[in-house]
């Protein structure tokens, strides 16, 4: 009977919480934890008893105690799940990699608490949440991006690496003297011409206060619509071209995302949800999926037109800084 009831309590647990986030896309990776890719964040409930020889007054405290130990071993579970870059998890990288293992310890030592339910029978339930943005997107992102371009580059690197970093030393020491060699007071007259140009551009300004008005620079962020494909959700989508190679991300977002610990892209159930979404900004870019790539269903194609637009748009440097939201 102990045992239904607790079932019984984690299935309702589980269903407020779907039921209070209709609109965001979580993916059940155990039967008490799973990632919210709508928030980016992984998630997890936990339940915890105090021992019976447990002094009254302690007892709701070590019953809480025991439910975040539940909870954080639940925590693991559905990070080590988590999809990374096709079919690859978390669960891979740190079996492979040191700094990924620490990485996730780090990311169950920063989860919170978001819910504490100490219960009339002296039991106690948790939820913890931890966001997978940060330093363990970072982290992520440094194995997955950064370890294929050394590679792409650790042949040139090794035939001609040491006479580069020679000529560069010595072309950077020749021009640090040249520069200290000169005459500090011959920058004066620059800087005097400078201070003239911005008086004069202030002037102009107060006079015609339309200039400052900001003209639309285009989209703000992209929204992809996957609705009808069989695409799934993970840290590193692919956007394609219909017969073609990836959009995005190209390898400027990737360092980007990589230095900001910013996570690719999150994902909602609702187009709605997401033209709203404060991620993608006030005019996001809304595009149809075509269908998905390859075999591992993480991977977008978009048609002929929307692909030349997107395109030109990556081109121009709009999704170096903007949000991209997929719908599922």
């Amino acid at each position: 009977m102990t045992g239904f009831r607790y079932f019984l309590v984690a299935l309702l647990a589980l269903a407020s919480i779907a039921g209070a986030r209709a609109d965001n896309y979580i993916e059940w990776v155990g039967a008490n934890s799973g990632i919210d890719w709508t928030q980016g964040k992984a998630q997890a409930e936990g339940a915890g008893l105090a021992k019976a020889d447990s002094p009254p007054s302690l007892a709701k405290l070590m019953a809480c105690r025991a439910a975040v130990v539940d909870a954080q071993r639940n925590l693991l579970e559905a990070v080590q799940g988590v999809r990374v870059e096709g079919i690859s998890i978390v669960d891979k990288l740190m079996l492979e990699s040191d700094i990924i293992r620490s990485s996730v310890q780090g990311l169950l030592r920063g989860s919170v608490i978001s819910d504490r339910r100490p219960q009339a029978d002296g039991t106690c339930e948790v939820t913890l949440t931890a966001s997978l943005a940060g330093n363990f997107a970072t982290q992520v992102y440094t194995e997955i991006f950064d370890k294929k371009e050394d590679d792409s580059l650790s042949g040139l690197v090794l035939k001609g690496g040491r006479w580069l970093a020679d000529v560069i030393g010595s072309l950077s020491l020749n021009l640090l003297s040249q520069a200290y060699a000169q005459n500090v007071d011959s920058w004066q007259e620059p800087l005097n011409n400078l201070a003239k140009r911005i008086s004069a551009l202030e002037t102009l300004l107060s006079a015609r206060p339309e200039l400052t008005v900001a003209k639309d620079l285009g989209p703000t962020g992209l929204v992809i619509d996957a609705r009808g494909s069989n695409f799934i959700p993970s840290m590193s989508p692919k956007i394609r071209k219909l017969r073609a190679g990836v959009i995005y991300p190209d390898a400027k977002h990737q360092k980007t995302r990589t230095r900001r610990g910013q996570l690719v892209s999150l994902f909602t159930r609702q187009l709605d949800t997401a033209r709203q979404h404060p991620v993608v900004g006030e005019r996001p870019l809304v595009l149809k999926a075509l269908r998905t790539w390859g075999t591992t269903r993480t991977e977008i194609v978009l048609g002929t037109a929307s692909s030349e637009r997107l395109g030109k748009l990556v081109a121009d440097g709009l999704l170096e800084d903007a949000g991209v939201i997929i719908v599922l």
